[in-house]
């Protein structure tokens, strides 16, 4: 009776036995299967990650479900949701109210699990940051350089393995076009903006803009033996996908 509700999900999960990557897709403003969901596939598939792809929005009680098969189904170790906070849909207000969805989240991290989302507003739809203990608020929207706190050479970020994974990117130039985060702690913050940061923009009047130091475009929080993450590129580029697979393969 309940088959109706949710063939699609345990389809897309049956699809590849060996996934051990959950990736919830069609929150973003273009619809599930868009250029972002594909560039991100791409990536992980270069990184050595199987994916499970599912389409949140065919079925009912998504959340609970998802909620569910992460906190019972012990192969997952990593999943990425994509559009959440960029107002493309519904679904997005379903998955941050849902309280079963919200705990077994946090108890699947808390036991291990990487949860990744890539979106804009993080506390528009249930505060997501806020189940971990963490004060992320979206902030400027440029393009700019971020520089990582991930390398060899400092003892910023707690990610101390990041540097050494292949395909990492570590130099003072990663360039996206992202939401940016505020709140960020520095042992968060994987990519942040510096204090001579500056804007780019075929558009005169956005180019060149000071920006404040220590926002952050990929946010990486630790959050008991598992961590939580946060994207803030808006056009999947293919520098974000790449830092996006090595979170979700880990360690």
């Amino acid at each position: 009776a309940t088959w109706k509700s949710h063939k699609h999900l345990c389809k897309a999960i049956s699809r590849n036995p060996n996934a051990t990557c959950l990736l919830l897709d069609g929150m973003g403003p273009l619809g599930p299967g868009e250029f972002y969901a594909q560039n991100v596939q791409k990536a992980l598939q270069y990184a050595g990650v199987e994916v499970a792809v599912v389409n949140v929005l065919k079925g009912s009680k998504v959340p609970e479900q998802v909620g569910s098969i992460l906190s019972e189904v012990e192969k997952f170790s990593s999943c990425i949701i994509l559009g959440w906070g960029s107002g493309g849909c519904d679904i997005e207000t379903e998955f941050g109210n849902s309280n079963v969805f919200r705990d077994k989240a946090v108890s699947w991290v808390n036991s291990g699990g990487r949860f990744i989302v890539q979106g804009e507003r993080p506390q528009g739809y249930g505060n997501w940051p806020e189940w971990f203990g963490k004060s992320w608020e979206s902030s400027d929207y440029f393009r700019t350089d971020y520089a990582c706190n991930g390398k060899s050479d400092n003892d910023i970020h707690w990610c101390k393995w990041y540097h050494k994974a292949k395909g990492a990117i570590t130099s003072t130039r990663y360039n996206a076009k992202a939401v940016m985060l505020s709140g960020v702690a520095p042992e968060d913050n994987l990519f942040s903006t510096s204090d001579d940061s500056r804007s780019y923009s075929l558009v005169p009047m956005m180019s060149g803009r000071d920006i404040e130091g220590g926002q952050s475009a990929v946010a990486v929080g630790k959050y008991g033996e598992g961590s939580v993450s946060y994207f803030g590129d808006v056009n999947a580029e293919e520098e974000t996908c790449d830092i996006m697979a090595i979170i979700a393969r880990g360690k």
